[in-house]
């Protein structure tokens, strides 16, 4: 998708403010988080070589890159979904358009 389309600069405007505020309420992200939060004190006290740190560190991040993109692109998905459903089910015959018929 054209990252310089309307439809993704508002999916970044809401992504990058209104999320912030919907994660920190939601009980199910901060119970995830805590479990995170807790998976990586258990790694540091582990101690382990910091080229293995670094070689797990590469592959969370790729894996939550992939997450995030998955998350983006099903945002995007949804919205162009929705603008077409009120395309084609809200669409407005222009004035002169109407049969006469019709209107009795």
């Amino acid at each position: 998708m054209d990252k310089d389309s309307v439809m993704y600069q508002l999916m970044d405007l809401r992504v990058n403010t209104i999320m912030n505020s919907i994660v920190a309420a939601d009980k199910d992200y901060q119970e995830i988080l805590r479990k995170s939060d807790e998976y990586s004190g258990r790694l540091d006290a582990m101690g382990l070589p910091r080229e293995t740190r670094l070689l797990i560190d590469r592959y969370v991040s790729e894996q939550n890159a992939l997450g995030a993109r998955y998350g983006a692109l099903a945002y995007l998905l949804g919205f162009s979904d929705c603008t077409e459903l009120f395309r084609n089910t809200l669409q407005v015959p222009r004035w002169g358009e109407i049969s006469p018929a019709a209107a009795d």
